[in-house]
């Protein structure tokens, strides 16, 4: 289709990790209801500018979900952050855990 030459791709299904599940059925649950529709997901993904290459598959489309439930009101930053402490207590997690980097921060 053009562009650089990049070698053969790899096809091994790697299967998906618990979390990247849980995005994925989050994301099928808000498009099914029509609470979030695939163009503004993609436009919410393309938004993310030069994070966008710098994330993986599950990373941009969780980025984007955030973004677009925070723009439509669902959820606010503070219930976000609330929520992101909790869990991570729960977890004993850090917050300096690697996570993707919110549109706007340099990673």
């Amino acid at each position: 289709m053009g562009g650089t030459a990049a070698g053969p791709i790899d096809t091994t299904d790697h299967g998906m990790k618990f979390w990247e599940r849980q995005a994925n059925a989050l994301r099928s649950t808000l498009t099914r209801r029509n609470i979030i529709r695939v163009d503004e997901l993609r436009r919410a993904a393309e938004d993310l500018g030069t994070q966008y290459y710098k994330l993986a598959y599950f990373e941009r489309t969780t980025m984007a979900l955030r973004t677009l439930l925070l723009e439509k009101g669902f959820v606010t930053e503070a219930e976000l952050n609330a929520k992101m402490a909790e869990v991570r207590a729960r977890f004993d997690v850090s917050a300096a855990a690697s996570a993707p980097a919110r549109k706007g921060a340099s990673r």
